[in-house]
């Protein structure tokens, strides 16, 4: 989650121009709106971690505030979901400009491979290195598995080994190895890099009538189906774009509003079911609706109100960064709040949730300004600009 761009160009933000992709400049609020959606699913997510690592469990019945955090811990998978969407929808933009231009895959996989790895290599390192002092240094009852919270129950041990790390780095978390240390949220890092992958081979093969060689990583879904389900949420996102190019510059604009309600009810509407009911059988469903109503917002000639930008800014320069690091951060920082039990739902301990998130939100903003921030040096590096077309 959160590793994609506007462009396949870090820095370049003439896609929000909308041209030569039939999206006109009324879609540049959307763009806004999301980056801030990219914020805030990066943020769901951090917070239900924060939430379970640090209280307890619900006990039957708690507060008005404390139910509200049990309630809202309940996303994170679903904004995982969504966030496919967004992701599916800015790729396929990317690889549609590709194949305009004459497709290169030397190309876009260094794009891919140095958008991710400037990012996930030195998070493995520091995960790494807060796992092992808080797993072997101060024996937290957090990292040995004491505190008995649902998304930190394993053998951390063994998740610490170089095979782990090594799995981790060729994107093969919850495929053949286990997400390194304690950073399950991995897991749909390597979904998302495979996704980069089926979706121009497919495409390839479809165009040049004859099948690309790697149309067989599409095995990997054998060994994990739920990889399809994902693949197709994140397809979702990718439909959206070819309807708003194949519809050119339609507007929604005379019933924005009546436009926005028609499209947000059955958004809301699954959403709120999936997390009462359990994502189970919805998560195309959930994904579907969001894509409609993403539809809808860059047809409605949005105007993004000001308060809305802080909130776009980190969703495009940081979420990455926020996503796959905050996981071993709050864990160490729940290794040097906890004895050997979780928090009750006070309000003292909701408010601690909420200093914490906020200490991961701003380590990740720093992170990203020395990881993000030079994707582009990584791509040019790298780019001998003699690649063989495919």
């Amino acid at each position: 989650m959160g590793a994609v761009e506007h462009t396949d160009r870090v820095g370049d933000t003439t896609v929000a121009s909308g041209r030569d992709d039939g999206i006109d400049t009324g879609a540049r609020g959307a763009f806004v709106v999301m980056d801030a959606l990219r914020c805030v699913l990066a943020l769901m997510v951090a917070f239900a971690h924060a939430w379970y690592l640090l209280i307890a469990d619900y006990p039957g019945q708690a507060t008005t505030i404390a139910s509200a955090g049990y309630f809202l811990a309940g996303f994170a998978h679903a904004s995982v979901i969504l966030f496919f969407v967004l992701s599916g929808y800015w790729i396929a933009k990317s690889v549609d400009r590709r194949m305009t231009a004459g497709w290169v895959w030397t190309g876009y996989t260094i794009d891919r491979l140095a958008r991710l790895l400037v990012v996930l290599l030195p998070a493995l390192a520091i995960g790494g290195i807060l796992d092992a002092i808080g797993l072997y240094g101060i024996e937290s009852s957090t990292h040995t598995g004491a505190t008995d919270t649902y998304v930190l129950n394993n053998n951390l041990a063994e998740r610490l080994g170089w095979q782990t790390l090594l799995g981790n780095i060729l994107f093969l978390q919850s495929i053949a190895v286990a997400p390194f240390g304690t950073n399950g949220p991995l897991w749909s890092l390597a979904y998302e890099f495979w996704f980069y992958i089926w979706f121009p081979a497919l495409w390839v093969s479809w165009r040049s009538r004859r099948p690309s060689p790697l149309l067989a990583t599409l095995l990997l879904a054998w060994i994990v189906p739920n990889m399809l389900v994902g693949f197709a949420c994140w397809l979702c996102g990718a439909a959206l774009f070819w309807v708003t190019r194949r519809s050119g510059g339609q507007s929604l604009q005379p019933l924005r509003r009546l436009w926005l309600i028609v499209t947000s009810v059955p958004f809301l509407g699954t959403l709120i079911y999936s997390r009462l009911f359990g994502l189970g059988d919805v998560e195309l469903p959930l994904a579907f609706t969001f894509a409609v109503l993403l539809y809808t917002l860059l047809r409605v000639e949005l105007r993004a109100p000001r308060w809305l930008r802080p909130f776009a800014g980190y969703g495009a320069q940081a979420s990455f960064s926020l996503y796959i690091l905050h996981f071993p951060v709050i864990a160490f920082a729940a290794a040097l709040l906890l004895d050997d039990k979780r928090l009750p739902a006070t309000g003292a301990s909701v408010m601690l949730v909420v200093v914490v998130l906020v200490v991961a939100i701003l380590l990740s903003a720093l992170f990203a300004r020395y990881t993000e921030r030079h994707t582009a040096r990584v791509r040019a590096f790298f780019s001998d600009g003699r690649p063989a077309r495919i």
